[in-house]
């Protein structure tokens, strides 16, 4: 099947600056799947350095094969012809991409990223088993083509997007949709449909950025949870320097979510991740790529989940040292059932006690603490909603707490309510300055501060309802953009045959008539019409003529090269668009085509051990058309002489010549 993407990017396709393979790689998208495993070991073999880190990348995937991977030969045996390409072929293209006119984008830490996120992906997918390693690999080393595409196609409006310095991919995937018109996930899908990809990757490079998960259970949907999660990792291992304390926690309970999503146990996926390190740093040297120590996520996970206490579950014991919580004996206070989560931050035994005596009986949730720097570190990892602090304390002060808060995303979600012995003008202005929400004068009346505390319930209820109306609505989005993407693609398709059908035919000729028309290069079309076929329906049913039709579409698409695009355009009429072929390799390119068809065996109910022929017409664009309907109606003009001529045979034509006539 062959997905019809947003026509945006069609301008696109027209740029010159697009992403290329090397010499080595634009010729592996010549070759079709009928050319033999030699053809293909000979193209990678014009570059003997490729050859090389292909064989050498293999190895890694080699592990069921009885024999050693040492030559080419022996990666097509073990992995298959297609695979052997992909790999080839994305090497090509990171040997070719290593610099660009971007100024804001940093094309050696690309590469080093997405080989960080091929190695984990790998890693990844051979512990689940249910995809390919190599595969994944491709998908993680690839799964970022579209940034790197944007960059090259407009390096100047890219940069002014890079400028934002956007948190997340979705975050940059808006600024160019405002920018560009069009996200680099749906640039780099459709870079992969063009270069024949697998459509799993293709999948999973356009979905694994959305907060969809899991909605069709596919191969698509696992490995875009898989290049998810390495991508995560991979982003760990490449800025384990700039990040801090605080930050780690968080980066670490993400990736527990993503554990969770490929059903793997955390500690598992850190040890997963920790040999995915290791292979980045060697495959780098192999690739010339930059990498460096990668952290060990085992032994960080382990120091963090030591420092930083656990939330304990709903009537667990608390067994961590300074930290005290108390569980709601009411369900007052309680928003959708379950309790408002407090955090208590006073060095003074005594007023804790009063505080959480007066919380945890108008049923709320309550933890506490005597130390501001425990305080922070407890607030970033339980996520209270309310954070309630003494002003004066050793070490960190309530003001500092709440700066240190303001800092981080979830500190500034938090309703921050200071508790001070005086009520001084410029000590109330200090604490709203540093990020408090309110106050509260000690002695305090436990009537008024539960007042208090109420309004900051209500403030965290409010600001919860719009962030998850938000979740909703940018849930909703990705599903109607996925929904639409796939509404495009069925248009777009023939539903019996899974080709492209007749819509996508000619609005694909149509686009490769103004390219070439723009800069000259040949174009050919096949007509062909399956012969009988009215006999078929008559004597076997409607039901053998579907099977015959979808045999017969198995075999032209198998035969045909990557370049080329082939359709059903009618009932048994197929089209092949032939891009920068001239009239005698569509000739070529027909008369194999022919052969094949004749050679294959329909075994199906009554249509037992039976071969079915095609008749071809073929035309070539002449510079006196006016519009590709005239290359159309040429070619129709062949195929209707093959037809009269005896059927099995091809005829070629060219605008303002005589025939040229093939037989069987």
């Amino acid at each position: 099947m062959q997905p019809s993407f947003n026509n945006r990017f069609e301008k696109l396709r027209k740029a010159k600056s697009l992403p290329e393979p090397s010499t080595v790689g634009r010729r592996l998208l010549d070759l079709s799947e009928d050319d033999s495993t030699q053809q293909l070991i000979d193209t990678i073999l014009a570059d003997r350095d490729l050859a090389r880190r292909v064989v050498d990348l293999a190895r890694r995937w080699g592990g069921a094969s009885t024999e050693p991977l040492e030559t080419l030969g022996h990666v097509a045996r073990a992995l298959g012809n297609p695979s052997l390409r992909s790999i080839a072929f994305a090497l090509s293209l990171l040997d070719e991409n290593r610099e660009g006119p971007c100024t804001g984008f940093d094309y050696d830490g690309f590469w080093s990223r997405a080989l960080a996120t091929a190695c984990i992906a790998e890693a990844i997918a051979a512990e689940q088993g249910s995809l390919s390693p190599e595969e994944a690999f491709t998908g993680g080393l690839l799964c970022d083509l579209g940034k790197l595409a944007l960059s090259k196609i407009d390096p100047e409006r890219y940069a002014e997007i890079l400028v934002e310095e956007p948190e997340t991919d979705r975050d940059l995937a808006a600024r160019e949709n405002q920018l560009l018109g069009i996200e680099h996930a749906e640039v780099g899908a459709t870079l992969l449909v063009d270069w024949g990809f697998p459509q799993v990757l293709v999948e999973a490079v356009l979905e694994h950025e959305l907060d969809v998960r899991g909605h069709d259970g596919g191969a698509g949907t696992r490995m875009a949870s898989v290049l998810r999660t390495a991508k995560h990792v991979a982003d760990l291992m490449v800025r384990d320097q700039s990040i801090d304390d605080d930050e780690w926690w968080w980066e670490f309970l993400a990736l527990e979510e993503l554990a969770g999503e490929l059903d793997l146990p955390l500690d598992r996926l850190c040890s997963i991740c920790d040999e995915a390190g290791l292979a980045w740093i060697e495959l780098g040297g192999k690739l010339s790529v930059a990498t460096h120590a990668a952290p060990a996520l085992g032994r960080t996970a382990s120091r963090f989940q030591r420092k930083h206490r656990r939330r304990p579950a709903r009537g667990e014991a608390d067994e961590s040292p300074g930290v005290s919580v108390d569980l709601p004996l009411l369900a007052k206070g309680a928003a959708a059932g379950r309790p408002t989560r407090i955090l208590i931050i006073d060095d003074d035994e005594r007023m804790l006690r009063l505080l959480r005596h007066h919380l945890v009986k108008n049923g709320f949730e309550v933890f506490s603490v005597r130390k501001g720097e425990e305080g922070l570190h407890l607030a970033l990892e339980l996520h209270p909603q309310i954070v309630i602090t003494d002003w004066m304390m050793p070490g960190m002060s309530g003001v500092k707490l709440c700066e240190a808060l303001g800092k981080t995303e979830t500190g500034r979600k938090v309703y921050k309510l200071m508790v001070t012995a005086r009520e001084d003008d410029e000590q109330v202005v200090e604490a709203f300055e540093a990020g408090a929400d309110d106050y509260v004068v000690k002695p305090f009346n436990p009537r008024i501060l539960l007042a208090r505390v109420r309004a900051g319930v209500r403030m965290v209820q409010m600001r919860e309802k719009v962030e998850e109306s938000e979740r909703v609505r940018q849930r909703q989005v990705a599903e109607l953009g996925i929904l639409n993407r796939r509404l495009r693609n069925a248009a777009m398709t023939d539903p019996l045959t899974e080709l492209p059908n007749r819509r996508y035919a000619m609005s694909r000729l149509k686009q490769e008539w103004q390219s070439v028309v723009r800069t000259g290069r040949p174009l050919s079309v096949v007509m062909l019409d399956v012969d009988n076929f009215k006999k078929v329906n008559d004597e076997c049913g409607h039901d053998v003529g579907d099977i015959v039709l979808r045999e017969t579409a198995s075999v032209l698409r198998s035969i045909t090269r990557q370049s080329d695009v082939l359709c059903r355009v009618g009932g048994e009429e197929f089209l092949c668009i032939n891009v920068g072929s001239a009239l005698d390799d569509a000739a070529e390119c027909a008369e194999r085509l022919r052969r094949c068809v004749e050679s294959h065996v329909i075994d199906h109910g009554s249509f037992k051990q039976q071969h079915i022929t095609c008749s071809f017409g073929v035309a070539e664009r002449g510079g006196e058309m006016a519009c590709f309907d005239d290359l159309l109606k040429l070619a129709d003009q062949a195929l209707y002489e093959a037809k009269q001529a005896g059927k099995n045979r091809v005829v070629a034509r060219r605008w303002g010549e005589g025939e040229r006539r093939r037989t069987a």
